[in-house]
């Protein structure tokens, strides 16, 4: 029975994510790498744990067991231009420098080249190891903008944002200030609100509803020349 009880707390501790990253989005950069081809040269830059294929270089500050080189995006060890696609999700609110990190992302990148990218909009801090920044669609085209556009739009819908907006704010609002408690309801909260999450089904095939989404993404192109 002890053992039982154990495990319904652990589960009950760590409700899901109160942000849906949907199918649609997932596919979108895996697209993007298999249509570079297999002869294209693909870096991730700030991996983490994702995973695009053997033949995609992951780059990041820790071995996350999918690592291939151990770098920091501040300055990466490539030579200029060698690269046909450049990855960087989730990374720019996360570096202290999102200038110098584009600007290197750039300068690996081939002329013709394509640099995809995601940023937060709507979203509460959150720290790995720091949160620096946030970006409108607008703003993130602006942060990238050597690059032509070729796309912009959702990344993760407003039902999330508002999830987690709403998780974040009644567990502070509860805390008082003290973390034990914060952590306490915010698993709580959590399983009661994290239903909305999923109306971005629907909500994120919305064009306009980008301004009030969760998160931002940006395709972009190096000009030649």
């Amino acid at each position: 029975m002890g053992g039982v009880l154990k495990k319904i707390r652990a589960v009950l501790a760590a409700p899901p994510e109160p942000f849906l990253v949907t199918g649609r989005s997932k596919r979108r950069v895996q697209e993007l790498v298999d249509a570079a081809g297999e002869r294209a040269f693909v870096l991730n830059v700030g991996a983490g744990y994702t995973f695009y294929g053997p033949r995609v270089v992951n780059v990041d500050i820790f071995d996350s067991g999918t690592t291939t080189i151990i770098a920091s995006a501040l300055a990466l060890p490539f030579a200029d231009g060698c690269a046909d696609l450049v990855v960087l999700q989730g990374v720019l609110e996360h570096v202290r420098d999102a200038e110098r990190t584009l600007s290197e992302c750039y300068r690996v990148l081939k002329p013709g080249g394509l640099f995809y990218t995601e940023m937060p909009f709507l979203q509460p801090y959150h720290e790995s190891p720091i949160d620096m920044r946030r970006a409108t669609r607008p703003g993130l085209a602006h942060l990238c903008a050597p690059l032509e556009e070729v796309e912009s739009g959702i990344h993760i819908g407003p039902a999330s944002a508002m999830t987690w907006m709403l998780r974040e704010l009644l567990a502070q609002l509860i805390s008082g200030g003290s973390f034990d408690i914060y952590r306490r309801v915010s698993s709580l909260v959590g399983w009661v609100v994290f239903p909305l999450r999923y109306a971005d089904y629907a909500l994120e095939r919305i064009p306009h509803l980008v301004t009030i989404a969760s998160s931002c993404y940006y395709l972009g192109r190096k000009k030649p020349g």
